[in-house]
């Protein structure tokens, strides 16, 4: 037993020592960073902390730091860009596109644009894009319109009484969302899925990233999969797999059967029409990861930054009056919601704005240089750097959003507000060209829900806005539930 120990102890030590040497390039950088130790870098730093404490942890980092700062653990290198002037550079640079590995590995979704190679995710965002055109996102308004007034009517029950997590209800309207609209399903069809309803409480990564989080010692995949969280992930993965795949073969029979499927109505432009219809071009497993990462990065961001503005509001009555008052304006009579009516609720669109400068649903996201790149005259980075982006300590920067910058604040994007900053200074759905394809749908249907929920209900909360806490778990999540209280408006 001992003579087993000092062996695995030396290959341990050995290891260590050339993660190290390989990395030394790197780590030899002009780029200040935190007191480091020897072979295990930062790790010393992070252990032990929370998925809240790393949040803060990074956070301060980014306020001591305000343009590079470079972080390492044995064969982990990243370098954190903080000032807007060089996530531009960055985020921009054809040398920049490629997404890290370790940052997008426990997706398992190679060929997905989420986390695809840069030549691969370079051809197929280009062919995804008339899938998310504005022509496409307007005829899914009808749909977006059904599936808010079933959420109106869900939460009915609540008027006068306890209060409640939104949240639990913007993740069902935002999922029939996506699966009515991109997937083709029918929302009765959705709602009675026993398989639909099951799903998405039994997959959840979130605890799988906090253990690689808080154990970085597991990061290595011959280490990882010695874990049971492993083999509990993979068997997760493969369950949503299948889930997918069904509604995949579904949507190909009723394509090659020509039944409700009218390209005047939703038509070929819809997503999964899109990629069936043009099946040469992808292998079944390209078509799988594509659907999963268009459900699973869709639904869930757009449910949490719904369910984070509504609490928003609740907590700031002026805010929420205000809206309710353009809202009436703009649709003094019942007018139809359009596509150009939504384009007249400028407050809102600040209103939302503002959450998502406050709660970026995105926190962390995460570059690899494909060759050397000269990032400022002289420092030139490494080919096999990670950048890293921290979009959550971007927008609280006092040096652009005020000494207030931890305060709600829709005025925050008031024309002649946003003349004076950077553009880089706001970027809650990434920047440069490999961005969220997915902001306008989501941005369309936030607001037809708080449209929706606001000519309805009043909302209150007993949170106080002070007193939230987030944590970064893949996405921003708040500590606690989104509690709040309704009564009818009128």
């Amino acid at each position: 037993m001992g003579v087993a120990f000092v062996f695995l102890a030396f290959v341990a030590i050995f290891a260590g020592i050339m993660c190290f040497m390989k990395n030394y390039r790197k780590i030899q950088l002009d780029i200040p960073a935190p007191n480091a130790l020897p072979i295990i870098g930062h790790a010393h730093l992070m252990i032990g902390l929370n998925n809240e404490e790393q949040l803060k942890l990074i956070t301060e980092l980014c306020f001591l730091y305000p343009n590079l700062v470079k972080v390492w653990f044995l064969h982990i290198m990243g370098i954190i860009v903080n000032s807007p002037e060089l996530i531009q550079k960055v985020f921009n640079s054809d040398v920049c596109m490629e997404k890290p590995y370790i940052a997008y590995k426990l997706f398992n979704l190679d060929n997905g644009l989420l986390s695809s190679r840069y030549p691969k995710w370079k051809h197929d965002r280009r062919f995804f894009n008339n899938s998310f055109k504005i022509s496409t996102l307007q005829s899914f308004i009808p749909i977006f319109i059904q599936t808010a007034d079933k959420l109106t009517n869900e939460i009915a029950s609540f008027v006068d009484g306890n209060s409640f997590n939104i949240l639990d209800y913007t993740i069902r309207c935002t999922l029939k969302m996506i699966c009515s609209t991109s997937l083709g399903m029918n929302i009765s069809d959705a709602e009675n899925d026993e398989t639909f309803n099951k799903v998405f409480h039994a997959v959840d990564t979130s605890e799988t990233v906090a253990m690689l989080q808080n154990k970085p010692l597991v990061y290595p995949d011959t280490i990882f999969k010695l874990t049971p969280r492993y083999y509990e992930n993979k068997r997760q993965g493969q369950y949503l797999k299948d889930f997918h795949q069904r509604i995949i073969d579904e949507r190909r029979e009723i394509l090659k059967n020509n039944n409700n499927c009218d390209e005047k109505d939703l038509g070929y432009n819809i997503f999964i029409d899109h990629i069936l219809n043009n099946e040469g071009m992808f292998s079944d497993e390209d078509i799988q990861h594509h659907v999963i990462t268009v459900l699973s990065a869709g639904y869930e961001t757009s449910a949490t930054a719904t369910a984070h503005c509504i609490l928003f509001l609740a907590q700031h009555q002026n805010v929420q009056n205000r809206m309710v008052e353009e809202i009436n304006e703009v649709y003094a009579t019942d007018d139809e919601i359009t596509f150009e009516s939504l384009g007249k609720l400028q407050y809102m669109d600040r209103v939302i704005k503002e959450t998502l400068r406050v709660a970026p649903v995105g926190p962390v996201i995460f570059r690899e240089a494909m060759d050397d790149f000269e990032i400022e005259q002289g420092l030139v980075i490494p080919k096999g750097t990670t950048f890293v982006l921290n979009i959550f300590a971007l927008h609280r920067r006092r040096d652009i959003w005020g000494e207030k910058a931890d305060l709600f604040n829709p005025d925050h994007f008031l024309p002649e507000n946003v003349a004076k900053r950077h553009p880089c200074s706001y970027i809650p759905f990434s920047t440069g060209r490999r961005n969220c394809i997915g902001h306008r749908y989501a941005m369309i249907s936030m607001k037809i829900i708080l449209l929706k929920l606001l000519k309805t209900y009043k909302f209150s909360t007993e949170l106080n806005f002070d007193d939230l806490r987030f944590k970064a778990v893949l996405t921003l999540k708040l500590i606690g539930e989104h509690a709040v209280s309704i009564v009818n408006r009128y």
